[in-house]
C-alpha cells in the first residue's frame, strides 16, 4: 500500500510515494536563490538515475515546492480536462489555502513524462498538465496522470523571457541534475540551463 507524503505535518492523501520506496537521498540545492532540500524516494539500494522515483522540493518555511512520481506505470484512462483542473486547484489549495488564492488558470496541455523501470524500458507516463499564473509572477502547474494520479505539483516556477526557456533550477529531473554535473547534455529550450 502506498505512503502519502507529508507537508507541515500533514499526510497529502494526492501525493504518494509508493509501496516499498524510502528516503534514499536527501540534498540542500539553492533554488530561486532559496536554500530548498531536495528529497528522492526509491526502493532501498544505490540512486540510479532516471529510474522510478519520486522528488520533493520544500522550502526553508516547510512549504511544498515541487513533487513529481516518475514511477507511475498504468494504462487507466487521463481524466476529463475539466476534472483534472479541478482536481489541480484542489491541491494548491489543500496544500497552502493563501498562496492558491493568488492563482489564475492558464490552459491544459498533454504531455509524457518518462523512466526506466527495473528491466531497462522506457515507461511514458502521459499527464494532463494543468497550468496557472500566478501574481507573483511566477507560473505554477499540476500534472494529472492515469486514472488521476498527480504526477507533478510545483509552484514559484520563474520564465527567462531573453531566453524563451526556465529560470528555475530543475532539481527535479534527473536529466537536468545529470547536466549540471556534466554527466549529460544541455536541455534545449524551454528547460533551464544546467
Amino acid at each position: 500500500m502506498s505512503k502519502f507524503l507529508g507537508v507541515l505535518g500533514k499526510p497529502q492523501s494526492d501525493l504518494q510515494i509508493p509501496d516499498g520506496f524510502v528516503n534514499a537521498a536527501e540534498d540542500t540545492r539553492s533554488r530561486n536563490g532559496e536554500a530548498v532540500s531536495v528529497v528522492r524516494y526509491q526502493k532501498p539500494g544505490r540512486v540510479v538515475m532516471n529510474n522510478p522515483h519520486v522528488t520533493a522540493i520544500f522550502g526553508r518555511d516547510g512549504r511544498l515546492i515541487s513533487y513529481n512520481n516518475f514511477a507511475v506505470d498504468s494504462d487507466a484512462p487521463l481524466p476529463a480536462e475539466e476534472a483534472a483542473v479541478h482536481q489541480a486547484a484542489r491541491l494548491f489549495a489543500a496544500l497552502d489555502p493563501h498562496y492558491s488564492r493568488g492563482l489564475s488558470f492558464m490552459r491544459v496541455d498533454r504531455y509524457n513524462r518518462h523512466f526506466t523501470d527495473d528491466h531497462g524500458v522506457q515507461v511514458e507516463i502521459p499527464v494532463l498538465w494543468v497550468k496557472f499564473a500566478h501574481r507573483n509572477g511566477s507560473y505554477n502547474w499540476v500534472s494529472v496522470g492515469p486514472g488521476g494520479q498527480i504526477i507533478e505539483m510545483e509552484r514559484e516556477s520563474e520564465w527567462d523571457y531573453f531566453r524563451s526557456r526556465r529560470a528555475t533550477e530543475e532539481w527535479n529531473y534527473d536529466d537536468w541534475v545529470l547536466a549540471r554535473a556534466g554527466k549529460g547534455p544541455q536541455l534545449a529550450a524551454p528547460e533551464a540551463l544546467a
